[in-house]
């Protein structure tokens, strides 16, 4: 596909996501990653902010995407691999760990009429793609969700080709003193709160995580008791549904050294999608981190997305070194070196 001009981009990119408003795609609000999309695409007003945002994420390597291989790293919804196709992209890889999201990421290309977007269910960390065989890689509000940023750090270094990209943002920066105060009340409510809840834009609707780990336990070992049930829930805080069954199947038999309890602060793992709840990252050592993954990197403080807003954006992101502490988005830049 041909580059087009930003503002032939926009006007694309709105009316494709206008087309999931159409009577015949009613189908798109059966998947559960139309959450993602549900509230943007209430009025134009709503999606031409939710663009702004978009465009606003490529604007550091937009002139390394025309003609370039790509991955969505925790495609969601699959809005953001359409934007980069637009955008001229060879091909891209959506990628994530639901299989939901995945399913929408496919039926949103095809409502799209896009050929070149490749939809893939895995763990992003043991992706397997070819060494050295892609250019960039974007992960948009989706690394506080990984169980092992380790595993994606190294995957990306082996995918990407010499001086590719990976460009991270992320709304969860623990450097921010407000960001940690209402991060650790949302993990609270998702892991222990049992009544529907809305708390900082989060919907909580279903089970609380206690619960669920609860009923995966009785689903495996029905003959517990509840008073046992209750306990074994409580000590497989943040494990996934194996790590679940395993512990417990210790447990009964007096061994308690995977034991491990939720304290407020403590981020919780949705037990039925094995991701995090909104884990706090630390922007300046995730910086170092890459460092001995084979990147130099840069941290930007994440000023507003609005177009309207663009000066005061360039101030915080000028001012980076002191502005990350105050503001609770972050990005990272980083290419990987040679050799």
């Amino acid at each position: 596909m041909e580059m087009m001009d930003i503002a032939k981009v926009e006007s694309r990119f709105l009316s494709l996501l206008e087309l999931l408003n159409q009577p015949e795609n009613q189908y798109i609000k059966e998947f559960q990653s139309y959450r993602f999309v549900k509230k943007i695409l209430a009025n134009k007003s709503m999606m031409l902010k939710y663009i702004d945002l978009k465009t606003s994420d490529i604007r550091y390597v937009k002139k390394f995407i025309k003609g370039k291989t790509l991955i969505d790293a925790g495609c969601g919804s699959g809005s953001f691999s359409i934007l980069l196709s637009l955008l001229g992209a060879k091909k891209v890889f959506a990628v994530d760990y639901v299989a939901d999201s995945v399913e929408m990421t496919r039926a949103f290309a095809n409502i799209a009429n896009i050929k070149n977007i490749t939809a893939i269910h895995s763990d992003i960390g043991k992706l397997d793609l070819p060494n050295d065989s892609i250019d960039g890689i974007f992960s948009i509000e989706a690394i506080s969700h990984y169980q092992n940023c380790n595993s994606f750090f190294s995957m990306a270094s082996k995918v990407l080709k010499d001086n590719g990209f990976l460009f991270i943002r992320d709304g969860n920066n623990k450097l921010s003193r407000y960001i940690r105060k209402r991060n650790y009340r949302i993990w609270d409510v998702f892991e222990n709160y049992r009544d529907p809840i809305t708390l900082f834009g989060y919907e909580k609707k279903g089970a609380c995580y206690l619960d669920m780990r609860k009923k995966i336990i009785k689903d495996e070992f029905p003959d517990l008791s509840e008073e046992a049930l209750e306990k074994f829930a409580k000590y497989t805080f943040a494990y996934c549904k194996e790590r679940i069954i395993m512990a417990v199947s210790s447990f009964i038999k007096g061994d308690f050294s995977l034991k491990s309890e939720y304290t407020y602060g403590k981020c919780p793992l949705n037990p039925e999608t094995d991701c995090y709840m909104e884990y706090l990252f630390d922007p300046i050592y995730l910086k170092r981190k890459l460092r001995h993954f084979g990147f130099r990197s840069k941290v930007i403080s994440r000023g507003p997305a609005n177009r309207n807003l663009r000066l005061l954006r360039y101030f915080w992101e000028l001012f980076s070194p002191v502005t990350i502490f105050l503001l609770g988005g972050f990005q990272i830049i980083a290419i990987k070196t040679s050799g």
